[in-house]
């Protein structure tokens, strides 16, 4: 992506599995009237196959790829609340994307909620909660990559707890941090 390409600044939500990246999103969408981008959606869609089988068959590598080339799509539109996946900022390029094109939002809960979580949203979700993780999405190995992934997560302007609140209070912080930006004024 060029300097400025991008028409309005997106709101990029950023963080590990289970800390309500998706749903808070869409009401943040709702609350903002913007258009919503849940990557791991456009992953599979485009693929043609769920994450799981991506990972099985073509490797993170290429996972890692396809969710770099969305983002950067994501990024030259502008003006959406987009869902990263939790690797996303793990890579260094995505970062400089991001904080070139928008507001980063890192959303964040303890270990125990996450995996709380993840294992009460399996049976409606159908499939592995997350090739790096499982199906039980241990709370050892979520530690593991919280810490593994702090540094990547640090660049998210705003942080916002939401282990004890519900997604309606996560969107309202949300667009709350967005409007106390500097970005809301270049997004008229």
């Amino acid at each position: 992506m060029t300097e400025s390409t991008a028409s309005k600044p997106n709101i990029y939500l950023i963080g590990l599995s289970g800390t309500g990246k998706t749903r808070s999103g869409r009401r943040v969408a709702e609350l903002l009237g913007w258009p919503f981008v849940e990557m791991d959606g456009v992953i599979e869609d485009r693929a043609g196959k769920p994450i799981p089988r991506i990972f099985e068959e073509n490797g993170e590598d290429y996972f890692r790829d396809l969710e770099s080339q969305i983002l950067e799509e994501a990024a030259e539109r502008g003006g959406r609340i987009v869902s990263t996946g939790g690797g996303v900022p793990i890579r260094e390029n995505n970062r400089s994307i991001m904080e070139a094109s928008g507001l980063i939002v890192r959303l964040a809960a303890s270990p125990e909620v996450i995996h709380q979580r993840l294992v009460s949203s399996a049976p409606q979700r159908g499939r592995t909660l997350r090739p790096l993780l499982g199906d039980d999405a241990p709370i050892e190995k979520l530690r593991i990559m919280l810490a593994e992934r702090e540094d990547a997560y640090s660049v998210a302007s705003v942080t916002v707890d939401t282990e004890h609140k519900s997604h309606d209070e996560v969107a309202e912080a949300i667009s709350g941090a967005w409007l106390a930006s500097g970005f809301a004024e270049s997004n008229v």
